[in-house]
């Protein structure tokens, strides 16, 4: 469920899954859900290499299949963990550095395995834990590095019904926790896991416990990999030992007649199945925000008449970001890529109309200059300072500045007069100031710290993010402006598409992208009804742009439209 539930991007990150028959829907749900979260590699153990889960499509999925003694594993699966634990010890013992061989850890392993069988040793396990009774509560106390051996008594006592458990470290158990013991002495069983640096904290809590607390330590000197296997063969033998204590067999516990239908159940994969990487996009953005409504909107429902809006439509226009759209953020100054370049030049040729709305000056018309065909110059419109001035590409603005705003002149003198919130210099211009994150003492703060400025106070002028800076805009100023112009040279019935990366809510994209028709290629809003993203938070930037702009067909009626099926959408 945490795979399926949580809201982390995994990128970078590898998953491992472990599953004895890989064929129920809970884990075919947990494979689906960190492929859509982007993880670098999932990896799924199993002895079942074509079960369900290990046979989803998916290049990051990689199938481990692990040799068992007897494909019939019984209710608590003890063949597949075996096996599971054996071969990652074999696995870790060849990248150590100093392997001790595979043979000299089967041979170890086999000769306790063999003396957990003799019968005296079966024997003298029941009978340390001789008194334990089916009522009475196992409290695990363990040292952290042994953590596998208490999951494996705690999730195998609860499943098999023998007895309750609760499970804890030595110091938490010492935190609250005695105040069972004190009031529940003759119903407790305590079970001390310790090692070579836990046995100190141990004695200093068992010698304070009432004498006749029946009690049990086991300790695995230095908890390595190699003894917390053998941990775990021990543990199987203490659960064979109070199976027998309280006369239930753990590997035939019996269910209720509810038992199958609830493990069967699908509701998981379901909602996974609902998860796309667009839907865990947006509800990463909501958690983000916290606003605490009362109830969030079916994601995936708004989701998909998003993606039927914009199939739907017929496009005359296309309006791109710069920053973080156009070109990479990290890589700002480098030229448009040629690839980009050559599908805008398509989609003018088609007949679209190109605007670029972006929170630049001059460099972004200068920029352009160099890479897009002379003739096609007079026909893309660019909006300057997040569209405070609107001029075609072909116009170098340098001959042609807007008209300064006077209200943009107090918030500079204003910023001059609190040096104490830069650790650079901001820039300073006739329709947009632009202060760059590296500049700012407390970049994350300035917003915050601009609320006594008395033109942003009072609205007439408004703050903009963008990855790499904050924009101060006079209230006017917005990147809607070239949409709108666009929109008075397509002919009626065609749309205006729209492309940003920072479409959060003081995103400088926000406006731009908060309409049917807008895309995403990085940060979107809280808002279920805002800017989405077509493909999640990966790919973003010019490589998302790159492949929603390739799906762009002309139409036979004018215009172009958005071929969602040649994209690959996760769409449910």
């Amino acid at each position: 469920m945490t795979l399926v539930l949580d809201i982390q991007d995994l990128a970078g990150s590898d998953v491992w899954i472990f599953s004895a028959s890989a064929d129920n829907a809970d884990v075919v749900a947990a494979v689906h859900a960190a492929i859509d979260r982007h993880a670098a590699a999932v990896h799924l153990v199993t002895r079942n290499p074509s079960g369900p889960a290990a046979t989803i499509p998916g290049r990051a999925l990689q199938v481990h299949a692990t040799p068992v003694a007897d494909q019939k594993d019984g209710f608590l699966a003890t063949h597949s963990l075996l096996s599971a634990a054996i071969a990652l010890l074999m696995a870790a013992d060849g990248l150590c550095g100093d392997p001790r061989g595979n043979r000299n850890l089967l041979d170890g392993l086999a000769s306790r395995l063999t003396a957990m069988r003799a019968p005296e040793t079966r024997r003298q396990c029941f009978n340390e834990i001789e008194g334990l009774k089916a009522n009475d509560t196992l409290i695990l106390a363990h040292d952290p590095l042994l953590s596998p051996l208490a999951v494996l008594m705690e999730t195998s006592l609860w499943e098999a019904a023998l007895c309750p458990v609760q499970t804890t470290d030595i110091r938490n158990l010492a935190h609250g926790r005695h105040a069972w013991l004190h009031h529940r002495t003759d119903q407790t069983f305590l079970l001390g896991l310790t090692g070579l640096h836990s046995r100190t904290s141990w004695k200093g809590v068992t010698t304070e416990l009432p004498p006749n607390l029946k009690r049990l330590t086991w300790d695995y000197g230095d908890c390595g990999r190699l003894e917390n296997l053998f941990a775990l063969i021990d543990g199987l033998g203490l659960i064979e030992a109070l199976g027998e204590s309280v006369c239930l067999d753990p590997g035939k516990p019996g269910i209720g007649p509810f038992g199958r239908s609830i493990f069967d159940d699908a509701a998981l994969a379901q909602v996974a199945a609902g998860l796309s990487s667009a839907v865990r996009h947006k509800r990463a953005a909501i958690a983000r925000q916290d606003s605490g409504e009362a109830a969030e909107p079916a994601l995936a429902d708004v989701r998909r008449r998003r993606l039927e809006a914009l199939a739907s439509a017929r496009f005359g226009g296309a309006v791109f970001d710069y920053d973080g759209t156009l070109v990479d953020t990290a890589n700002r100054c480098a030229p448009v890529d040629r690839a980009i370049v050559a599908e805008l030049t398509r989609l003018q040729a088609s007949g679209v109309r190109i605007g670029i709305a972006t929170g630049r000056g001059g460099s972004a018309g200068e920029e352009l200059r160099k890479v897009l065909p002379p003739d096609m110059l007079p026909e893309v419109l660019i909006g300057y300072y997040n569209g405070g001035h609107l001029r075609p590409a072909e116009v170098d603005i340098v001959d042609d500045a807007p008209i300064s705003n006077p209200h943009l002149a107090t918030v500079a003198q204003w910023l001059g007069e609190h040096s104490e919130l830069f650790c650079g210099t901001f820039k300073p211009g006739p329709v947009q100031i632009t202060v760059g994150m590296d500049a700012l003492v407390r970049p994350y703060q300035f917003p915050l710290d601009l609320r006594d400025c008395p033109p942003v106070e009072n609205g007439a002028v408004r703050l903009a993010v963008s990855g790499h800076s904050y924009d101060l805009v006079p209230a006017a100023s917005c990147k809607r402006t070239v949409v709108r112009a666009l929109s008075d040279q397509i002919a009626p019935g065609l749309q205006v598409l729209c492309f940003g990366d920072s479409g959060a809510r003081f995103g400088n994209d926000h406006a731009l992208l908060s309409g049917p028709y807008g895309i995403s290629v990085g940060e979107v809003c809280g808002s279920a009804d805002g800017c989405w993203s077509l493909f999640g938070a990966r790919p973003v930037g010019p490589q998302a742009l790159l492949k929603a702009l390739r799906a762009l067909l002309p139409c036979p009626e004018g215009g172009v439209r958005l071929d969602l099926s040649g994209l690959c959408l996760d769409v449910q």
